[in-house]
């Protein structure tokens, strides 16, 4: 979890935009595209991901947002965890992308 999910104005945001959005079920998950319905479980998630919102230059306030928010399938039997999902892909492409960077500039010299 980020630090943007610990903070208490995120915690305030999920709080007063929970239901909102629940007003608006059945709804499409903003992750996977599968219907969630009244009852299932679900989660407040960004359409935008934080990380990219923030490096195009996003305010907090633009980022939390009710456009930019939407339900996400929340872990549950027979559902996926959506949110968690897209989440540890973005972080698994940060990494992956630092890797490579630092391949890049340690290339293996000839050892003769």
């Amino acid at each position: 979890m980020t630090a943007h999910h610990r903070s208490p104005e995120w915690q305030r945001t999920v709080r007063a935009n929970r239901s909102k959005i629940a007003a608006t079920l059945p709804a499409r998950c903003i992750d996977c595209g599968g219907a969630i319905r009244p009852g299932d479980r679900w989660q407040v998630g960004h359409r935008i991901p934080v990380v990219v919102a923030k490096a195009q230059g996003w305010t907090t306030a633009q980022i939390n947002d009710l456009s930019n928010l939407g339900p996400t399938h929340a872990k549950a039997p027979g559902q996926r965890a959506c949110n968690q999902i897209a989440g540890g892909k973005l972080g698994a492409k940060k990494t992956q992308a630092k890797a490579a960077a630092k391949r890049e500039t340690t290339k293996r010299m000839p050892s003769w």
